[in-house]
């Protein structure tokens, strides 16, 4: 190999030990000489052993300069480790100092480290606001001094100023009181003066007396004449209850009337208006013997008691009509252990199978219907609808109540006189929402 090649080599592997990795890892250079082209085989071998020979003497060179720069690390690192022991202490003991300054001062932070510059100007602002002090020339503790030293002076003064004006209080307190004595001497004076004037006055009245004595005689006399007048008008009173005893009478048989008739309400609303043929609980549906020969119509409703001991068990609503009997739907079940079940007894106490009830409509309309139109409906059902309320009125049926054409207020059933007779003669008196169920209109 020619001597210009081999020390182009040469510098192409130590340019490549410049980089710092040669070291580590010396066959990139290997291969970088061996890929130039072979001009025997006397000249590789040679090659070979200088390269060897340069990356040993390279290795033991950088290996002496790590070692060198460990040594100076590991005393900069002692060192470093000493002045951070030195400067840990100097601050530890400027900790204490400054705590015990933060101590003397006051106004510490939350955690008593610093000064709080708020809670000092907090500190500044209370006394100028209390002292009443100028607080934009007071920025700092030791100018607030003065001001409060002076503010102080002058609260001396004002409270001597005032110990005068209750000393003067007092001299003028003594000469009240001493004013006040004199007041209650003469007052005392005073009464002995009207207590001989009551005397003089209770001679007086001995005199008055005796004609007050001679107008009761006179007065005794009127009430003789009175006592005369109160007999006469016992003997009316008399009278007057003897026809109010007749009116009482009379009364009472109207009440006797009115006792049977609710009596037979009352026995009407126990007896049962028909009985369960069958029912299926599953699918809730139930019959009943009850169909359109008894007035029975698709809507009304029946609750369902136990033929026993009349316990309420539920209620139906009919969906089909058949001459004789009738299919409902349970609508509602009191007890998912005790279903509707058959020989169970159903109630309506508007629906009477035995007898055409009487009702009277009263109300400016009907829902939906009008008067002819409920007339019409109840009459299907078996409900006679007469004009008026009367004593063989069983039920007063309201709609919609009336209003005052004039303010437009709803007018209260209480004024209208068939809801007056009906009070008095016991009818029974049904809301809307009520019948319309029932009757399921």
């Amino acid at each position: 190999m020619p001597v210009k090649e081999s020390a182009t080599y040469v510098l192409s592997f130590a340019r490549f030990l410049s980089y710092g990795r040669c070291a580590e890892n010396p066959l990139p250079v290997l291969r970088l000489i061996m890929s130039q082209n072979n001009r025997g085989a006397a000249q590789v071998s040679l090659m070979w052993v200088i390269a060897l020979a340069v990356i040993m003497l390279m290795s033991l060179g950088f290996a002496f300069l790590q070692n060198q720069a460990g040594t100076k690390t590991n005393q900069d690192l002692v060192e470093a480790r000493a002045a951070t022991a030195s400067a840990k202490a100097d601050l530890t003991a400027l900790r204490l100092q400054r705590s015990e300054e933060i101590r003397q001062i006051g106004f510490a932070d939350s955690d008593g480290s610093t000064i709080s510059i708020a809670a000092m100007q907090a500190g500044i602002n209370e006394f100028t606001t209390r002292f009443g002090l100028d607080g934009g020339q007071i920025t700092t503790l030791e100018a607030l001094a003065s001001p409060v030293f002076a503010k102080h002076s002058e609260v001396l003064g004002q409270r001597d100023a005032l110990q005068t004006e209750v000393n003067q209080l007092r001299n003028d307190l003594e000469a009240r009181n001493t004013a006040s004595q004199t007041a209650m001497r003469e007052k005392d004076s005073t009464i002995a003066d009207l207590r001989r004037q009551m005397e003089d006055q209770a001679n007086t009245k001995d005199g008055q007396i005796v004609d007050i004595e001679r107008t009761r005689d006179a007065l005794r006399e009127q009430l003789r004449d009175r006592e005369s007048e109160v007999t006469n008008i016992t003997a009316l009173l008399d009278q007057q209850a003897r026809d109010a005893a007749g009116a009482y009478a009379t009364m009472s048989q109207r009440n006797a009337i009115l006792s049977n008739r609710l009596n037979d309400v009352a026995r009407r609303a126990d007896t049962p208006d028909g009985t369960i043929l069958a029912a299926d609980s599953d699918l809730r549906r139930a019959w009943i013997d009850r169909g359109s020969n008894d007035r029975i119509t698709v809507g009304m409703t029946f609750e369902v008691r136990n033929a026993n001991t009349n316990a309420l068990k539920g209620k139906l609503r009919v969906t089909t009509v058949e001459a004789g009997r009738a299919q409902t739907a349970v609508i509602s079940q009191v007890d998912q252990y005790d279903p509707v079940r058959a020989d169970d007894i159903i109630l309506n106490p508007v629906y009477d199978p035995s007898r055409k009830p009487v009702a009277a409509l009263l109300g400016n309309g009907f829902g939906k219907c009008n008067a002819n139109d409920m007339r019409s409906m109840l009459e299907r059902v078996g409900v006679e609808v007469r004009e008026g309320v009367s004593a063989e009125t069983d039920y007063l049926l309201l709609g919609t109540p009336f209003f005052d054409e004039e303010t437009g207020d709803v007018i209260n059933w209480d004024s209208n006189d068939s809801h007056k007779a009906a009070t008095s003669l016991s009818v029974a008196v049904i809301p809307m929402r009520d019948w319309s169920q029932w009757l399921g209109l």
